[in-house]
């Protein structure tokens, strides 16, 4: 059963994906959160592959299960542009694209090269560790979950910190789930 609601989860959640991407990321109204939702959805479904049976084998299939319904979402438009020819599109170049400074830039470049070195490994690590002391199951399996969790968070707060257009935000956002993390793991063997 877990397995169904997690493929549902992963639909969904691809689905999500699909349609922020197919509206070219709107900004306003729920379409805003499209993107951080179907993320959120992908991983709760993978989540539960991993819970249901041993963790390398349900996070194996889970994501056999979200490549397929990701190629069953893309079959429909790949058909229809199959034999038709490509479409080239005028890009514009902009300030932004070239190699010029702009204001703010080195702080910028600085925030992005702590995060990536100094918060988003502990974010990693802090994940991992999280999985381990709050998931269910034989010590083999929870340090197996441990290193792909924490391979998977590292990924993770890569991409949100390097792609992030306000790297500050990025790096807080990241410092605080840390620390949020770090608490939820050492706090009860403090105090219990």
């Amino acid at each position: 059963m877990a397995q169904l609601i997690g493929s549902l989860l992963s639909l969904s959640g691809l689905l999500a994906i699909f349609l922020t991407w197919r509206r070219r990321g709107v900004r306003a109204g729920l379409w805003r959160w499209g993107l951080p939702a179907g993320w959120a959805l992908l991983c709760l479904g993978l989540g539960l592959w991993m819970v249901s049976t041993n963790t390398d084998q349900g996070l194996a299939l889970g994501s056999v299960v979200v490549m397929v319904l990701a190629c069953a979402i893309l079959a429909r438009q790949g058909l229809a542009l199959l034999g038709k020819p490509a479409k080239v599109q005028p890009v514009r170049e902009t300030e932004a694209d070239g190699l010029a400074l702009g204001k703010g830039y080195w702080g910028r470049a600085t925030i992005r090269l702590a995060g990536s070195l100094l918060v988003v490994p502990v974010f990693g690590m802090l994940a991992g560790l999280l999985w381990r002391a709050y998931v269910p199951g034989d010590e083999a399996d929870r340090l197996m979950g441990l290193a792909i969790v924490a391979m998977l968070a590292m990924t993770a707060g890569l991409v949100i910190q390097l792609a992030s257009r306000r790297p500050y935000r990025a790096f807080g956002g990241l410092t605080a789930v840390s620390v949020i993390a770090a608490g939820l793991i050492f706090l009860p063997g403090l105090f219990g």
